[in-house]
């Protein structure tokens, strides 16, 4: 054989290991296996297969070997995942039928589960029970395509979070308004403190509403403004109102009144008869604001003003629109004839008028006026005691008032902080003497002695059991 010969035979040898390879395929082949493997690894991870321990010399070709390691099963398992997904990824989306009480977002999201369990299953992994599944995977380990199935449907179905803007530190950016400088700031943090306060129930609201209160009753006495609304007697609703956080203020705070005897008043009317006293009259209002609130199942109870003070300009105005009405007999039968407890005074400006030094003195009862009005409309007479005015608003001289329309001017250096007690005596009947009765003048004068005797006792009591002027 030649030299010629030689080397092609050597070539033909060479051309044929090059074109054959153990399991039919060339070189290149072999060597891009692993390469397709790990690609289809990085892209859907294969469910753990136990590993076989791999014999000596595997994976190696040697120069004289004739056999060469064959593709791992788990590359051929991801290889085929990996067309399962890229199919179903590929495929139009179908409208999964809704079982009944389903909505179409839970219809969707229960369709993608039974997909990518049902895709499991055709890897031949092993899925444990529905019951067992949740401890299966904490316990002994779940799968890579668990795993990853899980997070993906978690993402599918759960919404992304949001995260949460922090909340502004300023006021004025939470409201969203721009912060300004200098004195604008400034103003602008006075209009909303000053709004907070006088929408508020604190302290300085209640300061700022009394003086709103105070401005309406002064404008009202005055002339000057006053609510078109009033009642038949001249109340005026919106006045009471403005007014309410002073009387509150005075009832339960300055004055701290303390009531006795209120469920004593029947349920319907009655003529209250009450002792008169204090440079100003104040007792009307206290009384009536002591029924209201100890007494709220019964009207609204309404006292009597004599015509000095009725008349009088500013302050007649001030307590008509808060509810007093003119003391006559025709105004006094509409009030019991709208079931009202109705307090007079009969001392009358006597009352009011009486000096410090003669304090808790009751001067003579009128004329028996209201004895008569009892006995005529049937009503019982309740007697009412009231200590504490005298102090609170005492008289210490008067000054000649002809020019204002006022007989005088009372001189006191109130209101003083001193507790008032009320007490409300057993009522008197009437109802039995008939209506023809209050023409009889002893029995008129039997009922008004014995309602002067009922106040005097009261008032005996409570200034006895009274350890202090301001205390109480």
């Amino acid at each position: 054989m030649g030299k010629g010969e030689g080397g092609s035979a050597r070539g033909k040898t060479a051309g044929a290991k090059k074109k054959t390879a153990p399991g039919g395929k060339s070189a290149k082949a072999r060597k891009g296996a692993p390469a397709e493997a790990k690609a289809a690894k990085a892209e859907v991870p294969a469910a753990p297969v136990k590993a076989e321990k791999p014999r000596k010399g595997a994976g190696r070709v040697g120069a004289g070997s004739t056999a060469a390691q064959a593709p791992a099963p788990a590359a051929k398992k991801a290889a085929k995942s990996a067309k399962s997904r890229k199919a179903l990824a590929e495929a139009p989306p179908e409208v999964p039928p809704m079982e009944l009480g389903e909505s179409h977002a839970e219809a969707a999201a229960r369709a993608e589960v039974d997909a990518a369990l049902g895709y499991l299953e055709g890897d031949g992994a092993e899925l444990p029970s529905e019951g067992a599944r949740e401890p299966a995977r904490a316990s002994d380990g779940a799968s890579a395509h668990d795993d990853l199935a899980d997070r993906d449907l978690e993402a599918e179905v759960l919404p992304p979070e949001v995260p949460e803007e922090p909340s502004p530190s300023d006021p004025l950016e939470a409201m969203g308004e721009a912060r300004p400088s200098g004195l604008a700031s400034a103003l602008v943090l006075a209009r909303q403190v000053a709004g907070a306060a006088l929408q508020g129930g604190g302290t300085l609201g209640r300061v700022f509403g009394a003086a709103r209160g105070l401005a309406k009753a002064v404008t009202t006495g005055l002339g000057a403004s006053g609510s078109r609304e009033v009642d038949e007697y001249g109340k005026d609703p919106e006045l009471t109102l403005a007014l309410s956080p002073i009387s509150d203020f005075l009832y339960e705070r300055y004055w701290r009144v303390s009531v006795e005897g209120a469920f004593q008043l029947p349920r319907g009317p009655a003529i209250v008869v009450a002792n008169h006293s204090g440079a100003l009259p104040f007792d009307g209002p206290i009384l009536s604001q002591a029924l209201l609130r100890e007494r709220p199942d019964l009207p609204e109870a309404r006292w009597l003003m004599e015509d000095q003070i009725f008349y009088a300009p500013f302050f007649g105005t001030v307590f008509n629109r808060l509810g007093a009405v003119r003391a006559c007999p025709e105004n006094a039968l509409r009030l019991l004839s709208e079931g009202r407890p109705v307090i007079v005074f009969p001392e009358g400006a006597q009352g009011t008028g009486k000096p410090f030094s003669e304090r808790y003195q009751l001067k003579r009862l009128g004329r028996g006026g209201f004895a008569k009005l009892a006995v005529r409309a049937g009503v019982p007479i309740v007697p009412a005691a009231v200590v504490g005015a005298e102090e609170a608003l005492p008289l210490l001289g008067k000054i000649p008032a002809r020019a204002l329309g006022l007989p005088d001017l009372p001189i006191t250096p109130g209101p003083l902080p001193a507790k008032w007690s009320i007490r409300f005596g057993e009522p008197i009947d009437t109802a039995a003497l008939g209506a023809g009765a209050a023409e009889d003048f002893k029995t008129i004068q039997s009922l008004v002695e014995r309602t002067r005797e009922e106040i005097e006792g009261m008032l005996r009591t409570l200034l006895s059991e009274r350890r202090s002027v301001f205390g109480g």
